[in-house]
This record gives C-alpha cells, structure tokens and sequence, in this order.
C-alpha cells in the first residue's frame, strides 16, 4: 500500500483527521495544504501521489479497476455531510459532496451518466443531491452545464 493509499485510509478511520480535510477543502485549500497535513501525521505524500489518487477516484474514469481499488470498493466510504444551512444554498456539487480526492462522498451526492455530447465536454452527468438542494446536468467533476 502506498503512503497516500495508507493517508486515505486513515483520514476515512480518524474523523479528526477527517474534519481537517475537510476544513481544507471548504477554504478551497491547495494540494500544497493537503500535503502538510498528511506529513503531520507522518505520511509522505506528492502533488503526483494527490494527482493520481484523485483520477483513481474519479468515477467518469473508464475501464477496469485496479485490484487494489476493487478490494476498497465493496464498502464504500460514504458519510452523512447534510448540513440544512450550508446545503440548502447549494447550486451545484461542493467539496463537502464528494470529500477529499472524491474518497468520501456524502451519503446524499448522486451522479449518473446523462449521455455523450458532441461538443468540447464530450459527456454529461446528471448531478444531484438526495436532499433536493441540487440537481444540474453538468460535465465531469461537477461543472455546471444547465
């Protein structure tokens, strides 16, 4: 297992880990910020590592799983980020939706593929939240289309 694949799995495990994370993706904090924190808890981690991990992440990603992602897949790692104030002004998909490098989405985020379009975006996602605070068709990572 790889330092950021051992750094994922302990930030789903330590909610306290977890909520600075998350503090760092609701202030739009950069890779760099992400890395610090994961040398805090002793893991050495790069912008390659954070970069690969997030397209492993990525569910438009076409293809067969690795087999160390069909292992983790079962599960899944899902968590209840309702929060009626904060998602209730919603629009679109927020970091809180999907978590860290998309690893850990929250329990209401819903997406499905709403088909191919002949322009520079190429596919369209139907994004939408189980709690009625969004729903958009977009391209992939939550980009607003409609």
């Amino acid at each position: 297992m790889t330092q950021m694949q051992s750094f994922i799995e302990k930030a789903k495990n330590d909610k306290e880990l977890m909520a600075k994370l998350d503090a760092l993706g609701a202030s739009g904090a950069g890779v760099e910020e992400a890395i610090a924190l994961a040398a805090e808890y002793g893991f050495l981690v790069t912008e390659e590592d954070c970069r690969q991990a997030a397209a492993r992440s990525c569910p438009h990603k076409k293809g067969e799983l690795a087999e160390e992602d069909l292992a983790t897949a079962a599960g899944g790692a899902t968590q209840n980020r309702y929060d009626p104030v904060r998602c209730g002004q919603a629009t679109r998909t927020m970091y809180e939706c999907v978590g860290f490098l998309k690893a850990t989405w929250c329990d209401h985020y819903r997406e499905q593929f709403a088909g191919r379009v002949s322009n520079y975006y190429g596919e369209r996602w139907h994004y939408y939240c189980a709690m009625g605070c969004y729903d958009y068709i977009g391209v992939p990572e939550g980009g607003k289309l409609e």
